[in-house]
């Protein structure tokens, strides 16, 4: 990356930035996913690494979803926007050299803000943990540029449309620089009290309803038709998408904050937003299941198929949760338990990071030209990640049930604590299984990048992925 920093325009291969930010958010998953699974071992064994303070749960678990969402989750996105911007445009990245500079920044970033928090060094508001010239950093130096660089892309297309995919990639960047600018103005004016904790959640919300969600699903967009050869089944379909995401996900999100003392209207209105993301989840189900009649067999042969498939499927139950989870009916019962914490890692390890593997699986083999170094590793890198993450999220939502029951009926908290430890140690083996996993997918692409087969001029990577 540090030769093309200083090199002139023309000096620097097409896809160098893609290339970078892909294996950059490779690195990051498997720090974050090895940090999740060290937290996780401390819940299944309380003695596990007692005394050291900067190893402490506190420290850790913040530097864990940290990780995972600015390192692995947004950075797999910037891989691919930089790689099928462009191509759904046919067009080249409007400027390499800023996507260069933008995954380097980024990566500096991180660490830097990964290291205070590490530190102890804390908003203290969960979600947007930075310190407040962190966040500054952040808009500026990584989420501006990338947008500045999609946006772009976009509209120097040689393509008379613009596809579904690139609406929901120019958007969403636009979105979540709003979404990150208000929601950590309690840090950057000093807000507190009932001000602070609504804007605290409101930012979580949308980070994850209008940056997570539609980006996600936007790849999905693109990696189902260009693998399977099929067109995408509606784009009528795909507009309803798009345009009921920016309008029911939007919500207030005060159904995060049921409890609290906000405006009884205010929660209503965000229960029924959150019935509402139902529309839009049923539209790309559908649009994406339909759009593989024919195709099924390469549910089984293809890779980037498997794990596109298998993370839209995850949106139904994602989906059903959500919408029905905000309801006064069911909030009661399960909030502040683990099966929030479930339903985060359905939305972020399950149905958000099965698509984005799809696309750096894809997305670095087509730009490196290179086809993948090993299909077994591959292959078992999903199976150790599906496992590990259905692992996780069946003994995590099963916890978040005995946790409420213990708080309704007024169970003795270390009765509640020793009935749920059995689910603690099986999230800790899901965890590892899942790190473990990611560190094969580390290999193999790295791999691919020295040693692979060069992809001929005309072909695809997909399609020589059972050529010996």
């Amino acid at each position: 990356m540090f030769k093309y920093l200083f090199a002139r325009s023309e000096d620097i291969p097409e896809g160098s930035a893609a290339v970078y930010f892909g294996f950059s958010a490779i690195v990051w998953f498997v720090i974050g996913t090895g940090l999740g699974a060290f937290n996780a071992s401390k819940l299944a064994f309380p003695d596990f690494v007692t005394g050291l303070e900067f190893v402490s749960f506190g420290h850790m678990r913040q530097v864990h979803v940290h990780a995972v969402i600015f390192g692995w989750i947004s950075m797999a996105f910037a891989m691919a926007m930089m790689y099928m911007t462009p191509a759904l445009g046919n067009t080249k990245l409007w400027s390499e050299k800023l996507g260069i500079w933008n995954a380097f920044l980024w990566n500096v970033g991180l660490s830097l803000g990964l290291t205070l928090l590490w530190s102890g060094m804390t908003s203290g508001r969960e979600y947007s943990d930075f310190p407040w010239f962190i966040d500054l950093y952040i808009a500026t130096f990584m989420t501006i540029p990338l947008g500045i660089n999609v946006w772009m892309t976009v509209i120097n297309r040689k393509t008379q449309g613009i596809y579904t995919t690139n609406w929901f990639f120019a958007s969403a960047v636009f979105m979540v620089s709003i979404v990150f600018i208000v929601g950590n103005l309690p840090e950057w004016f000093h807000l507190t009290g009932l001000t602070e904790a609504y804007l605290t959640w409101w930012f979580a919300h949308n980070v994850l309803g209008l940056w997570i969600t539609p980006v996600a699903a936007a790849i999905a967009y693109y990696t189902i038709p260009k693998v399977t050869g099929n067109p995408l089944y509606s784009h009528r379909i795909g507009h309803l998408h798009f345009w009921s995401v920016v309008v029911f996900y939007s919500t207030p999100a005060a159904h995060h904050l049921m409890s609290a003392p906000l405006p009884e209207w205010l929660k209503s209105f965000a229960s029924v937003e959150g019935v509402l993301i139902l529309v839009p989840a049923v539209a790309f189900v559908s649009n994406i299941l339909l759009t593989m009649q024919g195709k099924w067999n390469m549910f089984v042969e293809n890779l980037e198929i498997r794990f596109t498939v298998t993370g839209c499927l995850m949106a139904i139950p994602l989906n059903m949760q959500g919408g029905f989870q905000q309801t006064r009916a069911i909030n009661w019962y399960i909030h502040g338990t683990g099966w929030i914490v479930a339903h985060a890692h359905l939305a972020l390890l399950g149905f958000s990071t099965f698509l984005e593997a799809a696309a750096v699986y894809l997305g670095l083999q087509t730009l490196m030209k290179r086809k993948l170094y090993s299909l077994t590793l591959g292959n078992l890198h999903f199976w150790f990640l599906l496992i590990g993450f259905t692992t996780y999220w069946v003994s995590m939502t099963i916890a978040g049930l005995i946790q409420g029951a213990g708080k309704i009926y007024e169970v003795p908290y270390i009765d509640v604590v020793m009935a749920e430890h059995p689910y603690m140690i099986a999230r800790w083996i899901g965890g590892s299984l899942v790190f473990t996993g990611n560190c094969f997918w580390l290999y193999n692409m790295w791999m691919t990048a020295r040693a692979g087969t060069v992809i001929p001029e005309g072909r695809m990577a997909h399609e020589l992925a059972y050529e010996r």
